[in-house]
């Protein structure tokens, strides 16, 4: 979000404002912070972490560097010791990128004002985001395909990552040494 000279703004619409899941459904969206917030401020205040907390999922989360590892968000491990961390990282950005990709990119194909930004009335950006995000969802759902054939193969590649089960007492680092064990 961006002052253009007086009243008008400009949305772009960036990855870190949400989060999708593996069937590149659009499971959290914020459209209420300006571009200079950093991503792990968004999170950190966003509802998505609010639930993840109470337990109401059992899956983790992939996120960079810049977010704290918790037991329900992975990070990459920053200095590898064993081979198995080197390839943990290497499956955590090779899914997070095709995710993003897929996801964030299939959305702003399909919604094309999500690609150059939207000028004028913020509280109505913001709500075109958000109309934006719950019709590509709903086109997930009925299995609209904008690219056939192309999106549904590399999808389902990497779902079985995401769906690990997150015990929530555990810190994030040890939970992640954990995973990097049984499944690297």
């Amino acid at each position: 979000m961006e002052n253009n000279r007086g009243k008008e703004y400009r949305l772009g619409v960036r990855r870190r404002s949400g989060g999708c899941n593996a069937d590149l459904n659009i499971m959290n969206i914020v459209t209420r912070s300006p571009g200079s917030v950093h991503d792990s401020r968004i999170f950190r205040e966003c509802r998505l972490k609010q639930r993840f907390e109470a337990g109401a999922f059992s899956g983790i989360l992939l996120g960079d560097s810049g977010y704290p590892c918790t037991p329900y968000l992975f990070t990459p491990v920053l200095h590898t010791n064993t081979p198995q961390e080197e390839t943990y990282n290497r499956c955590h950005i090779q899914t997070r990128n095709t995710i993003e990709r897929l996801c964030f990119g299939l959305w702003k194909q399909r919604f094309r004002c999500l690609l150059r930004g939207m000028f004028g009335d913020i509280e109505t950006a913001r709500m075109t985001v958000v109309a934006c995000a719950v019709l590509h969802n709903i086109a997930i759902d009925i299995k609209e395909d904008i690219f056939p054939g192309e999106i549904a193969r590399e999808s389902t590649s990497n779902t079985g990552v995401l769906q690990q089960s997150v015990q929530n007492a555990l810190r994030g680092t040890v939970r992640r040494k954990q995973f990097i064990e049984t499944h690297f």
